[in-house]
C-alpha cells in the first residue's frame, strides 16, 4: 500500500506501507500525524483534507484525530470514485508504472 498526497502546486513524496494492511490507526500514525496536521499547519485554516472514504479512513480514532487538529474534510459521495481527482492520478501513475515495468512473459523451452 502506498499513500501520495497531491495539490494544485506540488505534491508530498510517496509513503509505503511496508507490511500488512492500513488500519484507522496506522493511517493516523503514519499518514495524518507526520504529513497532513504539518501540511494543514503550513497551508493553513483553507487547508481541506481529501480522502476516498475508505473503512480505515472514515474510523472513530480518525474523525477525532482530524477534529483535534482542525482539519477539515472534503465532503463527497461514498461510491463515486468518478468524482474523486486523485483516482484519475492513480490511475495515470498505475498505466506510466506498466509501461516502465512491463510483466514478463514466462519463457518457452
Amino acid at each position: 500500500m502506498v499513500w501520495a498526497g497531491i495539490m494544485l502546486d506540488g505534491r508530498k513524496p510517496l509513503h509505503v506501507f511496508e507490511r500488512g494492511t492500513v488500519t484507522g490507526v496506522r493511517y493516523r500514525d503514519k499518514i495524518l500525524e507526520p504529513y497532513v496536521r504539518l501540511f494543514r499547519g503550513a497551508v493553513g485554516p483553507e487547508f481541506i483534507l481529501m480522502d476516498d472514504n475508505t473503512r480505515q479512513h472514515r474510523a472513530l480514532l480518525v474523525d477525532e484525530f482530524l477534529e483535534s487538529g482542525d482539519i477539515r474534510r472534503m465532503d463527497w459521495s461514498v461510491r463515486s470514485p468518478d468524482l474523486n481527482p486523485i483516482e484519475y492520478v492513480w490511475d495515470a501513475l498505475g498505466r506510466a508504472s506498466a509501461t516502465r515495468n512491463p510483466l514478463r512473459e514466462p519463457s518457452r523451452k
